[in-house]
């Protein structure tokens, strides 16, 4: 390992950085318009939790008390299983890949409609700081983790993060650092076109306000925790805030969506790049404490950033032969075939009587045909409609006094009847321009019922979903599934089976 220049200095600010980015823009995590900050707002007491901070935590406790001298998926994931009780988005289907018993890369990309959200980017600076100066072993390092919940350009977004972090150990300059780090993207993907777009927008107008316009209007996705947005104005708050932390930090969690998760990353990197850019009336409000989220089970939490910086140390040491995944991301897509998921048995049938959305009882479709589905997520395209309206047809199943929370998410509308009778209806276009509302159920809004315990009786149960078709030349996702209400976890295998 070669000699870095201020490296223990640099891993504390860098973990200071990520602190106070993450609690400044922790409050306004979602907000989907323009803020207006220029300190934290409120001035905290102390440093929020924040997931951004904890899985990294989780990473190296559960690597330095197992001696793990790799860092593969399956060990990562072993760690996820044990220690990490978030539900939210991603984090909720990678436990379910898991439960199915999803190994390596297919355990993020299967079925996975989150796979290109920011869950993995934020993890980026432990690899960076494992691996400063390497950018290489920086990004194969972080490919390993990033594929426990994600792919595509998930995935891309915390190789990206971790060879920038990882270079800014020893280079300056911040177009050599973009070039190092872009180096990393595929031509084709869409992260890639987004940065380059973010920084010729910037380079025409030098206007934040309107460069985020123009992100919004060709890259936004309907989620607040799409990658390709946020990184963008990551990318657009060093753009306008230059060497001025405040500033900087300030400009990208203005930009709105993924608030902390913006500020904490590019909190993390000015600290990488000059401990002494951090001014103390950012760290004072903080302090030097490490605090985790109460979703983070068995870990304890560094006494402080200098503990956490110890332990970054330690695992360096540790990890210093292991040289990460080499191997590309798979591509977000609706799932392909997994035997080991196996198919969820469904029959379909379709009507051109758009007002059986309207009806308290299911319609009495004639000619359904036997299908199946390799998972809960469906993208359909106006074409793939034979008629206005799709009707599909699933069996499922519940235990004695179960309470299961069902989940039909389809922006287009829908109306879903669970043994004859109606459960939910969704009226046309019901969440057109909600960026909040998603398929996952902490945050499903009325795309989910709840049935109390007792209100199911114990077996076999009949769910209908009829959708509608949607709008010419757009394509519409239907993600349905059952879910615990007490932990918003999904209930893996709750879906019949084909073979069952």
């Amino acid at each position: 390992m070669k000699p870095i220049a201020q490296l223990e200095e640099r891993i504390r600010a860098c973990w200071l950085g990520k602190n106070i980015g993450g609690t400044l823009g922790g409050p306004h995590e979602g907000k989907p318009g323009l803020l207006a900050l220029d300190f934290y707002n409120p001035v905290p007491q102390g440093v929020l939790p924040n997931d951004d901070l904890d899985l990294q935590v989780v990473w190296m406790h559960h690597l330095l008390q197992g001696g793990h001298r790799t860092a593969t998926p399956d060990i990562l994931a072993e760690a996820w299983a044990r220690h990490v009780a978030f539900p939210f988005d991603e984090y909720g289907i990678a436990h379910r890949n898991h439960a199915y018993g999803l190994k390596g890369a297919a355990r993020g990309a299967f079925d996975n409609f989150f796979a290109e959200s920011m869950g993995a980017a934020i993890r980026s600076e432990m690899w960076a700081c494992l691996a400063p100066g390497e950018p290489s072993r920086a990004a194969a390092l972080a490919r390993a983790d990033a594929v426990v919940d994600h792919c595509g350009d998930g995935v891309l977004a915390e190789v990206f993060h971790a060879a920038l972090q990882s270079a800014a150990f020893v280079e300056a300059g911040r177009e050599r650092l973009l070039e190092t780090a872009l180096a990393f993207l595929p031509a084709g993907s869409r992260l890639k076109r987004g940065l380059l777009d973010t920084r010729r927008w910037w380079a025409e107008t030098a206007d934040w306000r309107e460069v985020r316009a123009r992100v919004i209007a060709r890259y936004a996705t309907g989620n607040f925790t799409d990658v390709v947005c946020n990184l963008c104005f990551e990318l657009l708050g060093w753009l306008d805030g230059g060497d001025d932390f405040g500033r900087a930090l300030c400009t990208a969690v203005n930009c709105g969506l993924d608030t902390d998760c913006t500020g904490a990353t590019l909190g993390a990197l000015f600290g990488i790049m000059n401990p002494g850019a951090i001014p103390e009336k950012w760290a004072w409000p903080i302090g030097p404490d490490v605090v985790l989220s109460k979703e983070i089970l068995d870990v304890p939490a560094p006494a402080n950033l200098d503990t956490l910086t110890e332990w970054t140390l330690r695992l360096r040491a540790q990890l210093r032969d292991f040289a990460g995944e080499p191997e590309p991301p798979a591509p977000h897509a609706p799932a392909g075939e997994n035997p080991v998921a196996g198919r969820i048995a469904l029959a379909e049938a379709s009507s051109a009587d758009e007002k059986i959305l309207s009806r308290s009882s299911p319609p009495d479709a004639a000619g359904w045909r036997e299908r199946f589905a390799h998972g809960h997520w469906h993208r359909w395209a106006a074409a793939d409609f034979p008629a206005s309206v799709r009707l599909l047809k699933m069996r499922f199943r519940t235990g004695e006094n179960q309470s299961v929370k069902l989940m039909a998410f389809y922006r287009p509308g829908l109306t879903a009847w669970v043994d004859g009778r109606c459960a939910l209806v969704l009226p046309e276009n019901w969440c057109a321009g909600d960026v909040f509302t998603a398929p996952s159920f902490h945050r499903a809004g009325q795309s989910a019922v709840v049935f109390a315990a007792g209100a199911l009786p114990p077996g076999e149960h009949e769910l209908i979903i009829a959708c509608r078709r949607p709008e010419r030349d757009c394509a519409a996702d239907l993600v349905a599934g059952l879910g615990d209400p007490a932990t918003n976890q999904w209930l893996p295998r709750a879906f019949l089976r084909s073979e069952e």
